[in-house]
């Protein structure tokens, strides 16, 4: 079997010297991603090793397919590698923490995954419109999401996604760390840096906000 890039970072960690690995615990997920933006792939390894089991949630929660979930994780990682160096910790202002950017990556490719999902589904269902259904097909379509179905699940998410852009800095961040990578309150709160009266006012605020956006794209949230 063919090991995926992720793999071979998670080994060539685990195969650093005990020492080496010490010196990668103590760093930063910016610093992380700041030393594989110069082609440190020991560093990139720990990154990995950090992060993947948030961020194979994040794609498993969107996709709902652990299979489709672990190709798009390696194919985020692959960008990961290769973008690094365009992580910046601030833009405008505003405040961009890794994890966030990291999981921004990875539901983008998971979105494109559904979007692919949708339109071959699509192609398949255009091309067996003459026939007739046999039972095996009914059995199907009674467990499986319909072509239809998939679009209309990455519509949403685009729409979802949109909406999210348009939050408020504070309010898409404490969203994304608590939906996309399923952190506590008082996780976000640790991550952010914040109060824990702010979190939960600001991811209060944020979930009014996108549910009105999404009313007023047709989208019942």
């Amino acid at each position: 079997m063919r090991l995926s890039f992720g793999c071979r970072a998670g080994t060539l960690f685990k195969e650093l010297p005990i020492l080496a690995r010490m010196k990668l615990d103590i760093l930063s997920l910016q610093e992380l991603i700041g030393a594989a933006a110069l082609g440190n792939h020991a560093a990139f390894a720990q990154l990995y090793e950090r992060t993947h089991t948030h961020l194979f949630g994040v794609a498993n929660r969107i996709l709902g397919n652990g299979q489709s979930a672990e190709d798009v994780l390696q194919e985020a990682y692959v960008s990961i590698w290769k973008n690094a160096g365009g992580y910046r910790s601030e833009v405008d202002g505003q405040s961009i923490q890794p994890m966030t950017w990291l999981i921004a990556i990875v539901r983008n490719k998971a979105l494109d995954a559904l979007r692919v999902r949708a339109r071959r589904k699509e192609n398949d269902l255009s091309q067996d419109d003459d026939l007739a259904p046999d039972a095996e097909s009914a059995s199907e379509a009674g467990t499986n999401p319909s072509a239809m179905q998939l679009l209309e699940q990455a519509t949403q998410a685009l729409h979802i996604d949109a909406c999210m852009n348009a939050l408020e800095g504070s309010h898409r961040q404490s969203l994304a760390l608590a939906y996309y990578q399923g952190l506590s309150h008082t996780e976000v709160a640790a991550q952010m840096g914040a109060p824990l009266g702010s979190v939960k006012a600001w991811i209060r605020r944020g979930l009014e906000k996108l549910k009105t956006c999404l009313a007023g794209q047709g989208v019942v949230a």
